[in-house]
């Protein structure tokens, strides 16, 4: 179709032209874009400030307006950095700034399997990438872009990071991640919003969400360390704070020990996203109240 080569085409010609460009003049680009896209202030903006409203319950009005502003800016540094990090070396990704690592590192040294689950927050890509060069490897699992063509390019990128990428259609994923756990590979999921019609109800702020059921119940049948992270960006860098292991409910029916799992995950999920709410990312209908049961969620678009 004309518009997928059109889309193909515009993703092509910015990937190379952002990563031939000075560091300080490209982010600064995606600033202005983050910006002009903030002020006209379309269906995305207002339905991410529904979204912020659940996170700051308190917050007035003008609050929510310039923390929806920090999040396109966020949202922007997170691609830009997508057009770049191809030509990171490896010391920069090693470099990652990231707090909490006792908690694989121990988590590693008792034998145990890893399974991770991020928001879409930060730069998650950078923390899987993080992951995949300091331990090794790393599973993980990306919604398809069309066109297919621009997939397959952000799947190569993300492969030259050292990540193998799962598409969210992949048959059997829930069974083809359970195989890659027990193969002592890592898995690292974005994990705060289903997209499967199969995903379980949870509290999320105080209202009704639907998160995938896939990392508790890979978590259950593997016996991994179920982790999951505060995603953010700092002045300097994209950034992580690595949270406790979750809890998983292994001692009953699978159904209501994955129902169990998957709200303290949720709970945690929200703890990060609360630290640092102008790094989420969730421009997209998420709680059951905003979403279409006819439709389902919609597709993120990217990442």
């Amino acid at each position: 179709m004309i518009a997928d080569s059109l889309s193909y085409w515009a993703y092509s010609v910015g990937w190379t032209t952002v990563r031939r460009m000075p560091e300080r003049r490209a982010y600064a680009m995606f600033d202005r874009l983050a910006d002009q896209f903030w002020q006209r202030h379309g269906p995305s903006v207002k339905q991410y400030e529904r979204n912020l409203r659940r996170v700051l319950p308190d917050a007035r009005a003008g609050e929510i307006r310039a923390t929806s502003r920090q999040g396109l800016r966020s949202y922007a540094r997170y691609w830009c950095d997508a057009f770049r990090m191809p030509d990171w070396p490896r010391e920069k990704i090693l470099g990652f700034p990231v707090t909490g690592v006792e908690h694989v590192d121990d988590a590693l040294g008792r034998g145990d399997r890893l399974f991770f689950v991020l928001p879409h927050a930060g730069n998650y890509d950078y923390g899987a990438a993080w992951i995949a060069q300091r331990y090794g490897s790393c599973t993980t699992v990306a919604e398809r872009l069309k066109p297919e063509r621009l997939f397959q390019k952000f799947v190569k990128f993300r492969t030259e990071m050292g990540l193998e990428i799962l598409g969210t259609k992949t048959p059997h994923l829930i069974d083809t991640l359970t195989q890659r756990v027990n193969d002592g590979v890592m898995v690292g999921v974005v994990g705060d919003r289903d997209l499967s019609r199969h995903g379980i109800d949870v509290d999320f702020f105080g209202e009704t969400a639907r998160f995938p059921r896939g990392p508790a119940v890979v978590a259950r049948r593997t016996g991994a360390t179920l982790l999951t992270a505060a995603m953010y960006y700092t002045p300097d860098s994209a950034a992580a704070h690595i949270f406790p292991p979750i809890e998983v409910a292994r001692g009953g029916d699978e159904a209501d020990d994955v129902q169990t799992t998957t709200q303290r995950l949720a709970h945690q999920v929200a703890a990060g996203i609360a630290q640092h709410p102008g790094d989420w990312h969730m421009l997209q209908p998420l709680w059951l109240a905003d979403l279409d049961p006819d439709r389902g969620p919609r597709s993120r678009g990217g990442g």
